[in-house]
C-alpha cells in the first residue's frame, strides 16, 4: 500500500464527500487522534484515486468499475480489498460474538463482519463477496434450513417467483437471500441508529431480519420500514425530530436519499442576517414509520396470470401517514399562504431483499425554504397525534383537495375551486347546497347570532365568486378572486380543525348531508 500521495488531506476531504464520514472512518480505521499516520493517509489516496477510475496496479479489474472492485475478493488472502486497506490503515480483525445456535445466523455472522465496508459504501448485498467461502457457507446453511423455501439439493441459481405488497415481482435465487438479508439488516440499522451503524448494530439487527425473512416464508404479514421525502419546511435547530404515535418526522439523513439522485437539487433564501436556508429535492424532512408487508411466492408464473392480490398495499399505508402530516402542518399553522411542504420520493425497504423499492413524486413548484420556529414545530406535533386514528376518510376528500389549495394551486381560481369542495366535503347537501353549507358552517365556527349572519354574507360571496368564475364570468379581477381563495382557504382550515379536534363525533356520519343535518338541528 504505497501509491504516490500528491496532497493525502486533500484525498481524505475528497472521500469524505463522495462516500462520507462513515465509510471514511472505518476505511482509515480513524480513532481520536486527530494526525493522520502515514498508512492512513496512503490509504485515503489510494481510495480517492480509485474512485476517479485509478485503480492499484495489482487489482485486476478494469479501471471503469471505479470503486466497487474494492469490494472483491482478495484471491490470495480471502478477505476484501476494503478490509485490507482496512488493516493497512491500522485497523484490526473484526471480533465476532460466540457463534449462535442458529446455523444460518452464524453464516450471515460471518458474511457480514468481511462485507461490513462494501456495505458501508454503498454497495448492495448481492454484488459483494461473490466466490468467497463465507458466502458458499451463508448459501449452503440457507438451503439446508427447513424454514426456508430451498432444500439441500438446490443449486444456488435456483429461485422463485417473489410477489410483494409494495407492487414489485420478480425472481429470488438461493444465492442472493441471504446477502439480501444481511442488506436489509443494515438498512434497518442505519435508519434506527440515524448514525452511521458499527458492526455490532448490524449484528444486533441481523436476528430480527432472520426471522423476518422465515415468517414471510410461511405467508405472514410483517412489519417493515417506509420512508418518504418532504422539501420546503426545516425544524428549528433546537428541536430536530417530531415524535408521533406510527414513527417520527426527522431531518434527512444522507442515507435516506441514496436512490433518489435524480431530484439532487438546491433552492436557498437569503435572511436579513446574511444567513441562507438551504432547501434540498430530495427532501429537508424524513417520514419514517412502519407499515405490513407481505410477500407471495410461488416456483412460476401461470399462464397468462399475474398475482395481485396485495399489491401496493405497503405504500398505501405510508400514503396515509404522509398525508396526516402534510394536514397536521397545515391546520398548525394559521396561515393562508402556507410554504409549500411537498412529497418529493417514497420507499418501503424490502426485508428480504438487496434494494429497497422506491417511488418519486415530481416536485409542483419552486420552493422558497421556510424555518419553522420551536413552537410552530411542537404544534405541529400536536395536531399528528389528533389525526391518528381518525376517519378521515368519512370526509370524503377533504384532505386532498385542502392539501392541493395550499401547497399545490398556483392559480387562485384552482385554490379557490379547491377549497370549496373542501366545504362541501364536511357539509355537502345534494339541494339548497349555498344556503345548507353556509349554514353548517357558521353553526360550527361561531358562537353568537351576529357572527352566524356576518360569517353566512362572507361565506356566500365566496361561492357567488365561484359561481361566476366556474361559469365563464370574464369581468372579474384578479384580486377579488384572490380576496376570495384566501377567505375560502381560512375557512376551510377552520373547519376541519375544529371538526378533527374538537368535534370528531361528527366523523361517524359518512354521508356529508347527514352530518350538516346533524350541526344544524343541534
Amino acid at each position: 500500500m504505497t501509491e504516490p500521495q500528491e496532497d493525502p488531506a486533500a484525498d481524505e476531504v475528497a472521500i469524505r464527500r463522495l462516500f462520507g464520514d462513515g465509510f471514511v472512518d472505518w476505511v482509515l480505521a480513524v480513532d481520536d487522534e486527530p494526525i493522520r499516520t502515514p498508512e492512513q493517509r496512503s490509504v485515503a489516496t489510494i481510495v480517492h484515486r480509485a474512485s476517479r477510475g485509478v485503480v492499484p496496479k495489482d487489482v485486476p479489474v478494469p479501471a471503469y468499475l471505479r470503486l466497487s472492485h474494492l469490494a472483491m475478493i482478495k484471491p490470495d488472502t480471502g478477505k476484501t480489498w476494503l478490509s485490507e486497506l482496512r488493516l493497512a490503515s491500522g485497523g484490526t480483525e473484526p471480533t465476532l460474538p460466540e457463534p449462535p445456535d442458529d446455523n444460518v445466523l452464524a453464516a450471515l455472522h460471518v458474511w457480514a463482519a468481511e462485507n461490513f465496508g462494501g456495505l458501508l459504501l454503498g454497495e448492495g448485498g448481492f454484488s459483494l463477496g461473490w466466490g468467497s467461502q463465507s458466502r458458499e457457507n451463508m448459501t449452503r446453511a440457507i438451503a439446508g434450513d427447513p424454514t426456508l423455501p430451498f432444500t439441500i439439493e438446490s443449486e444456488p441459481t435456483d429461485g422463485l417467483l417473489h410477489i410483494t405488497s409494495a407492487g414489485s415481482a420478480g425472481g429470488l435465487q438461493l444465492a442472493i437471500l441471504g446477502p439480501g438479508i444481511v442488506a436489509a439488516a443494515f438498512r434497518h440499522a442505519s435508519i434506527r441508529r440515524v448514525a452511521t451503524p458499527t458492526l455490532d448494530d448490524l449484528l444486533d439487527e441481523l436476528p430480527t431480519a432472520l426471522n423476518t425473512a422465515r415468517e414471510l416464508y410461511t405467508g405472514k404479514s410483517v412489519q417493515t420500514i417506509a420512508l418518504a421525502g418532504l422539501s420546503g419546511v426545516l425544524l428549528p435547530e433546537e428541536k430536530q425530530e417530531i415524535s408521533a404515535p406510527w414513527g417520527r418526522v426527522r431531518i434527512t439523513l444522507e442515507s435516506d436519499n441514496r436512490h433518489v439522485d435524480s431530484l439532487r437539487d438546491l433552492t436557498s433564501m437569503s435572511l436579513p442576517d446574511g444567513s441562507q436556508l438551504v432547501s434540498r429535492g430530495t427532501g429537508d424532512l424524513t417520514v419514517e414509520t412502519s407499515v405490513p408487508w407481505v410477500s407471495e411466492f410461488a416456483q412460476e408464473r401461470a399462464e397468462g396470470e399475474w398475482p395481485s392480490g396485495i399489491s401496493s398495499t405497503s405504500y398505501s399505508h405510508l400514503d396515509r401517514r404522509v398525508q396526516d402530516v402534510r394536514l397536521a402542518f397545515a391546520l398548525a399553522m394559521d396561515d393562508p399562504h402556507l410554504p409549500p411542504l411537498l412529497p418529493t420520493w417514497a420507499k418501503v425497504e424490502n426485508p428480504i431483499a438487496d434494494a429497497a423499492g422506491s417511488t418519486m413524486t415530481a416536485r409542483l413548484r419552486q420552493r422558497m425554504p421556510t424555518r419553522l420556529s420551536v413552537e410552530q414545530a411542537e404544534e405541529w406535533e400536536r395536531w399528528i397525534a389528533v389525526l391518528d386514528g381518525l376517519a378521515l376518510e368519512n370526509l370524503g376528500h377533504a384532505s386532498q383537495r385542502l392539501l392541493r389549495a395550499i401547497t399545490e394551486r398556483q392559480d387562485p381560481v384552482d385554490a379557490l375551486v379547491d377549497s370549496v369542495i373542501v366545504w362541501e366535503s364536511i357539509f355537502g347537501t345534494h339541494s339548497e347546497i349555498t344556503f345548507r353549507v353556509c349554514a353548517s358552517l357558521a353553526r360550527l365556527l361561531c358562537q353568537t347570532l351576529e357572527e352566524r349572519l356576518a360569517f353566512m354574507k362572507k361565506a356566500k360571496g365566496v361561492y357567488s365568486m365561484r359561481s361566476k368564475i366556474v361559469h365563464g364570468a370574464s369581468d372579474v379581477r384578479m384580486e377579488r378572486i384572490s380576496e376570495s381563495r384566501d377567505v375560502a382557504v381560512q375557512v376551510a382550515i377552520a373547519a376541519l380543525r375544529t371538526v378533527l379536534r374538537d368535534r370528531p363525533d361528527l366523523l361517524a356520519f359518512t354521508d356529508s348531508g347527514k352530518r350538516s343535518e346533524h350541526i344544524m338541528l343541534e
